[in-house]
């Protein structure tokens, strides 16, 4: 196999996400532009090696248990879970908003920690999301700290689109890397408007440093 074909076939793998997460092969032939012929092979290898698990009914593909086990090992090395989750419920508790954890992923934002909010109303996202770069606090606290010529990819990607959502307000700290060299994610605080106001924010915003501070001790952000 050619680095060109890996290359190919690892970008289809990427094409399995939280709001996608089943595909058939003519399907993502048809998304991605690839040989519906060149797909199946590749879907089919994948699944052979436990990359990807094939419905016997529905003949659509899902990520396999193989994929699952080395996320675990990622989680491990990337964000010691005993440490991190307890820093995002203490968080979530102290703004009684929902606090989530993002990481930069090429040009856009990954969710790899969160704890919802226990109010009714609440801004949600999910686990495993990626999102725009260009719309909310938790997405520009990464983007600011990026170089011209990533800003104007992203922005033009953006196509104009507005924020997340016009009725939630957020708060955000970037991440850093560990040589202090560049911005690597951010954790963020979001909620409807009306509970992150002028009252609340500077309260929520102490929280969110001391959160932060934590957080660069253990997953090796530091400044």
């Amino acid at each position: 196999m050619t680095l060109k074909t890996l290359d190919g076939a690892l970008a289809l793998l990427t094409y399995f996400t939280v709001r996608q997460p089943t595909w058939g092969v003519r399907e993502l032939a048809k998304h991605s532009g690839v040989h519906h012929a060149v797909v199946h092979r590749v879907l089919a290898t994948f699944a052979a090696n436990g990359f990807l698990l094939q419905d016997a009914a529905s003949g659509k593909y899902s990520l396999g248990l193989r994929l699952f086990e080395l996320g675990q090992v990622v989680r491990k090395t990337f964000s010691p879970a005993e440490v991190v989750q307890p820093v995002l419920e203490k968080l979530a508790a102290q703004s009684g908003e929902t606090v989530f954890l993002s990481w930069l992923d090429g040009h856009e934002g990954l969710c790899v920690g969160m704890v919802q909010s226990q109010h009714q109303l609440r801004f949600s996202i999910e686990l495993g999301q990626r999102f725009a770069l260009h719309a909310g606090a938790h997405a520009k606290a990464i983007l600011a700290f990026q170089d011209d010529a990533f800003r104007a990819r992203v922005l033009e990607n953006a196509r104009q689109r507005g924020e997340a959502a016009a009725s939630v307000a957020g708060l955000a700290l970037p991440l850093w890397s560990r040589d202090q060299a560049e911005v690597v994610g951010s954790l963020a605080i979001a909620g409807p408007q009306q509970r992150l106001n002028e009252e609340s924010v500077p309260r929520m915003l102490e929280a969110l440093r001391e959160a932060s501070r934590r957080l660069e001790e253990v997953v090796g952000f530091g400044r």
